[in-house]
């Protein structure tokens, strides 16, 4: 019989991560687990602040999944039947979701790509993100923390300082610029006006989300206009990938723990390649094992931004290592 557990991990990090949707020392991580006759499988749960995700719905949530008596659940065809009868959060419907794929890759001997049907890829090049920093602040914390060792770094900005902390950071790094306003701009003339301040010559891989994902008639007017790619992130949940995404962003932000699950976020991955939407694959503050099993959906993706396991003091785990920039499984997968 399957007995279902979820445990609750505080981990804490290395520096301050502070966001637009707030800060943090540490982070309080539930992992689902599933066991049978000594096989076992996990899944990582990450909250999202944005999301107003928090501790008690989860345990309420796991809780009503136990209603479902998941002992007898033993395809993946019927987990999904019962977990799509229940309204929970979307970070622990994945969690439930990929400890089954988990525990049926180690019950068949197979690995998660053969369950999952993919093309394996063993590495790839991810960028990191910084957290909210004042402009004198991004040459020392990119020199702390060796960071010219990725090809690319994040910078997150509002709309009163962005300007300047991009070309601070162009100036202090040699590599790739992703910009993340997290919604901060009213509207897409502030973005294009944004956009040109910048000049033509920074080597800008895109700009994500630069207005609240409400503003669709502005997406839709900036389209054409930006002289840089737009990429949705917030604007992704759960959501189908279709014509209205194609219309108003160059690429999106795809994350497991967004999408409930690995079969709704390979889906979302298909359906933005067939309309011609680069894919990235991002993360929360996950450990490593929510990055190596967003690894496992890398064949074909054009970003990855899966640093966070990084930003830990200590990773429980050691599934992934990094290494001048390049992410690897530290097993065979």
């Amino acid at each position: 019989m399957l007995n279902w557990s979820i445990e609750k991990i505080e981990l804490p990090l290395r520096y301050t991560w502070k966001i637009a949707h707030g800060s943090t020392n540490k982070k309080v991580q539930y992992f689902v687990n599933i066991e049978c006759d000594g096989l076992k499988g996990k899944g990582e749960v990450s909250l999202s602040t944005r999301l107003q995700d928090s501790a008690s719905e989860i345990e309420k949530g796991f809780n009503k999944f136990l209603e479902k008596e998941p002992q007898n659940l033993l395809t993946i065809e019927a987990l999904l039947s019962a977990l799509g009868s229940l309204d929970i959060p979307n970070c622990l419907r994945f969690g439930i979701e990929s400890a089954f794929v988990h525990y049926l890759a180690v019950l068949s001997d197979k690995s998660v790509h053969q369950i999952l049907g993919l093309n394996t890829l063993n590495t790839v090049n991810t960028g990191y993100s910084l957290p909210i920093l004042e402009v004198g602040e991004i040459k020392g914390f990119i020199n702390d923390h060796s960071l010219d060792r990725f090809h690319a770094l994040k910078i997150k900005v509002d709309q009163d300082n962005a300007v300047e902390k991009v070309l601070e950071l162009n100036k202090n790094f040699r590599g790739n610029i992703r910009i993340d306003a997290n919604e901060s701009f009213k509207d897409a003339d502030s973005v294009i006006q944004f956009i040109e301040k910048l000049g033509p010559n920074l080597p800008i891989e895109f700009l994500e989300q630069p207005m609240p994902a409400s503003n669709h008639d502005d997406y839709l007017y900036l389209f054409d206009k930006a002289e840089v790619d737009i990429m949705g992130d917030e604007s992704i949940t759960d959501t189908d990938i279709t014509e209205y995404h194609a219309e108003r962003f160059h690429a999106i932000n795809i994350k497991l723990q967004k999408a409930g699950g690995y079969l709704k976020a390979m889906k979302q991955i298909r359906d933005a390649r067939e309309l011609g939407i680069k894919t990235m694959l991002g993360c929360m503050i996950e450990s490593t094992l929510g990055i190596s099993s967003a690894l496992n959906l890398a064949f074909g993706v054009d970003y990855f931004d899966l640093d966070s396991f990084l930003f830990l003091e200590k990773d429980p785990f050691g599934l992934v290592t990094e290494e001048k920039g390049r992410l690897f499984y530290s097993f065979m997968h």
